[in-house]
């Protein structure tokens, strides 16, 4: 991990304030005893798998983005603000596009969102409002062609806020805006225009650590006002913001992306801090450990579903997994007469052209003999792309209007063939219809090979690790 981290940031890394082993244990006490005294309070929650905290409630969007529910619409790629934490230079003023597809017809992206059931859209950039017009063109096809409720919302830094702009908005059904206060000297004029005409109004910030002091006299504010939710979220290094970071003495966290160490303190002193003075606005921690995990989950299982084989299985994760036993000829035969023998759907199981391998989905995982078989995983990853590469195995999806996407199945990992102990240990990841029981992970004899899977498996719970 340590030396994707250096090749990403070659040219700082070593001016870079790390999280030295040392000080990790003082790290973890202050962040202990923040979250202990947290949920000592009966508003305080833990959800998706205690990877989100949040006192009281969370928005309905906040929910669809951890139910993997929702799609992220990147209206442009400009911004009017230039905001330190930024983790792009928000310079390209792109047409629309979501997981790296372009949509350049507001129908062509309603059409999407209603063929995979999606049920929430954000509006991000970039500052959207910077394009208006197309912002509202995509926010009305979203209502007028898509045939379920899609609850929709809107990311910005209010600058351009106003009051048409908003009833507009409101005409066009859009049920929450987001602003992001810090991008503007935290003034709340815009937002307060908001309240009286967008259903819901939230305020979503980074938890920045010189702020603090501001942030907790805004959160009075936000209460008096009838804001209906604060966002903190944890500040990301990425190597365009990294040099911004640097100059503030951020200490860096390695993970599976760079995290800033004080922003998370700060986002948990702040409600802390809220719980203590009963402040009634609802606040949620968006986390890296969440965002990281959660995010691309949802965009993954929808497509693993139009290209997994009958014999593979999707992850809770969404990946796909695929089970295979290697052996003589005669042993992969007496597998697959046990199947047969227990009227088996044959879909479930695919058997080489040599005979000497079988594919299995895990819900038969209580019918194969190991004894005589190797076990072999493997995961894939389902990815929307707007045309064939022609390196992975691929689907053609048709939307109306005439688009097309394609759908490729891309190999991400691969196990050695696993010893016996490796393959009880993985046997004690699944119950008897080949479900994941997530209380399993801790299985000694999940090391080795069985080890690097899990990410493909499981979610992590809780916060990331200092390390």
């Amino acid at each position: 991990m340590d030396s994707h981290i250096r090749k990403a940031y070659a040219n700082v890394y070593d001016t870079m304030k790390w999280l030295l082993p040392d000080e990790i244990e003082e790290a973890v006490f202050t962040r202990t005893s923040l979250l202990d005294r947290i949920m000592g309070n009966p508003q305080a929650h833990w959800a998706h798998s205690r990877t989100k905290l949040y006192t009281r409630h969370i928005s309905q969007g906040c929910t669809l983005c951890g139910q993997g529910r929702w799609s992220c619409l990147f209206i442009n790629g400009t911004c009017n603000a230039r905001c330190f934490y930024c983790p792009t230079a928000q310079d390209d003023p792109g047409q629309p596009m979501t997981n790296t597809i372009v949509f350049d017809h507001p129908d062509n992206y309603a059409d999407y969102v209603s063929r995979y059931h999606i049920k929430g859209v954000g509006f991000s950039g970039g500052e959207p409002l910077l394009t208006f017009d197309r912002l509202l063109a995509y926010l009305k096809a979203l209502k007028k062609r898509v045939d379920h409720p899609v609850y929709t919302w809107l990311y910005t830094n209010g600058i351009l806020v106003n009051r048409e702009k908003l009833a507009a908005l409101c005409d066009g059904g859009l049920d929450e805006i987001r602003f992001d206060l810090s991008a503007n000297g935290y003034r709340l004029e815009t937002l307060e225009q908001a309240l009286h005409v967008i259903p819901r109004v939230t305020v979503e910030i980074p938890a920045i650590p010189e702020d603090i002091s501001t942030v907790k006299q805004l959160m009075i504010d936000l209460e008096r006002l009838g804001v209906n939710h604060l966002n903190l979220h944890q500040i990301r290094c990425t190597p365009h913001n990294v040099n911004h970071l640097i100059d503030r003495g951020y200490t860096f966290v390695r993970g599976p992306g760079v995290t800033v160490l004080e922003s998370e303190l700060t986002a948990l002193a702040l409600i802390q801090y809220a719980l203590e003075r009963d402040i009634s606005l609802p606040i949620n921690y968006c986390s890296f450990a969440f965002r990281h995990q959660f995010q691309g989950m949802g965009a993954r299982k929808r497509c693993a579903k139009e290209i997994r084989a009958g014999h593979e299985d999707i992850t809770p994760t969404g990946y796909i997994r695929r089970l295979t036993v290697i052996g003589a000829e005669n042993h992969i035969a007496d597998v697959c007469k046990t199947l047969a023998d227990r009227g088996v759907d044959a879909s479930l199981y695919s058997i080489s052209a040599k005979k000497d391998a079988i594919s299995f989905s895990a819900e038969l995982w209580h019918l194969i003999d190991f004894s005589k078989v190797r076990l072999k995983v493997g995961y894939s990853q389902a990815v929307l792309r707007e045309g064939v590469s022609y390196r992975h195995p691929f689907k053609k999806v048709a939307l109306d209007r005439g688009k097309s996407l394609v759908i490729e199945k891309q190999m991400v990992h691969s196990t050695d063939w696993l010893d016996s102990e490796a393959v009880q240990g993985f046997g004690s990841l699944l119950d008897i219809r080949g479900k994941l029981q997530t209380d399993s992970t801790q299985d000694p004899r999940l090391r080795g090979p069985c080890k690097n899977i899990l990410p493909f498996e499981t979610i992590t719970p809780g916060l990331a690790r200092y390390y």
